[in-house]
């Protein structure tokens, strides 16, 4: 059903006709990578915490699962949707309309997981970098970030499920 905009790395894009639900099907929602990333096995995924804290720490999906859980709905929407109607072009993959989706997502909040890792007064930003890699050294790799404030804002989630489901890959 999704549109592919990008065969590799795998990009997909929801046709405006599949948005009708208030929850985004999960077969629908829109795919949106920078670079290839392995398939991840659950039972070895790990999140790294280390930098400006007083106690650096690796927690796997089982020690997420463990800290209080909260759900909320959520709409995410690509950056670049609606980049294909841009005049003059704009560069990058061309979305229309359907790189959006409204999911209920469920996880531990950011500020509970920073918390055990105790941030120092000196960090600003945190920092995400996937398993994704560049395709070649000259590539930069792909790492955002969200300045403190957000991250420990309570509406911020590590989230493990979407609409009742584990995350697909």
């Amino acid at each position: 059903k999704l549109i592919v905009r990008s065969p590799r790395p795998l990009n997909l894009e929801a046709p405006l006709r599949e948005l009708t639900a208030y929850h985004t099907p999960g077969d629908v929602f829109f795919v949106r990578n920078n670079y290839d990333a392995g398939p991840i096995d659950p039972a070895q995924w790990s999140v790294k915490i280390e930098g400006e804290v007083d106690n650096p720490l690796v927690l796997r999906l089982d020690d997420l699962k463990k800290l209080p859980a909260v759900g909320q709905d959520v709409a995410l929407e690509c950056a670049g949707n609606g980049r294909a109607f841009h005049n003059p072009r704009a560069s990058g993959i061309q979305w229309e309309n359907g790189a959006v989706g409204n999911q209920a997502w469920r996880g531990v909040r950011l500020a509970d997981v920073l918390a055990l890792a105790r941030p120092r007064a000196s960090g600003r930003h945190v920092a995400f970098d996937g398993a994704d890699k560049p395709p070649t050294p000259q590539a930069p790799d792909f790492i955002r970030s969200v300045p403190m404030w957000k991250a420990l804002s309570p509406h911020t989630l590590l989230a493990f499920e979407m609409g009742g489901r584990p995350l697909p890959h």
